[in-house]
């Protein structure tokens, strides 16, 4: 045991409340909203040069 008499053997960072299965589906919403946006970038692009 180190001096002093700490209670754990290893830092453990603070539980924040997350949720694995939100974090999954903001991150599919957020790449689907990514992929939507460069679609609609280059039919705008495409459709300026006509």
């Amino acid at each position: 045991m180190p001096p002093g008499g700490g209670g754990h053997d290893r830092p453990q960072l603070p539980h924040t409340g997350s949720d694995s299965a939100a974090l999954l589906a903001a991150s599919g919403v957020s790449a689907a909203l990514i992929a939507g946006g460069a679609v609609l970038y280059r039919r705008g692009k495409g459709a300026s040069r006509r």
